[in-house]
């Protein structure tokens, strides 16, 4: 019998994907964004990143930035939908980012820049991210998704992914997909 691959055997026992040095090397940027994009949905260990530490990760123009993104990306129209910034969401991707590892997280912050300049930079556009009305920040949001560069995209798809993520781990986002909770009930310390 054949040896099974051995995808996450450094991972730290933290449940998320790890990059090896050469690979962060040999890639920089992508390799961070490939991180990224790769994440998915933990809410139970989200929540527990969550109230782990008062520390932050990001920067408050890099939390403000990150929180307009993922209050387009997430936006549903739908009235009952608690607005991001009533609940933990950027706090959990805050402190998912400080707990991962710095070779990955490090680039952040540069995205989140590229993303806040990117409507000069990019489009030509003489105005920041998080000073676009909505659907300017739609069609900048759009640009990204769409555009021919492929880091571009990829900063897309990893800012979406950690959108979702810190969102709808939050309980009260979860009747929005029709999520219950967790069939067993959690521990309280």
């Amino acid at each position: 019998m054949s040896e099974l691959p051995r995808r996450h055997e450094r991972g730290g026992g933290s449940g998320l994907p790890q990059i090896g040095r050469r690979a962060f090397l040999g890639g920089g940027l992508a390799a961070s964004l490939s991180w990224c994009a790769g994440l998915r949905a933990l809410p139970a260990s989200a929540e527990t990143l969550a109230a782990a530490s008062p520390e932050r990760f990001f920067s408050r123009s890099e939390t403000e930035i990150l929180t307009q993104i993922v209050e387009r990306m997430v936006d549903t129209g739908v009235p009952e939908a608690p607005p991001v910034r009533k609940t933990r969401a950027i706090e959990t991707l805050d402190q998912l980012m400080r707990h991962a590892d710095p070779a990955i997280s490090g680039q952040l912050p540069l995205v989140l820049a590229l993303f806040e300049w990117g409507p000069f930079v990019f489009d030509l556009t003489f105005s920041r991210f998080t000073r676009m009305t909505d659907a300017e920040k739609d069609a900048s949001i759009r640009a990204w998704m769409t555009s021919s560069l492929t880091l571009r995209r990829m900063a897309f798809t990893a800012l979406r992914n950690l959108a979702f993520l810190g969102y709808y781990s939050r309980d009260e986002t979860w009747p929005l997909i029709g999520y219950r909770g967790p069939l067993l009930a959690r521990r309280t310390p």
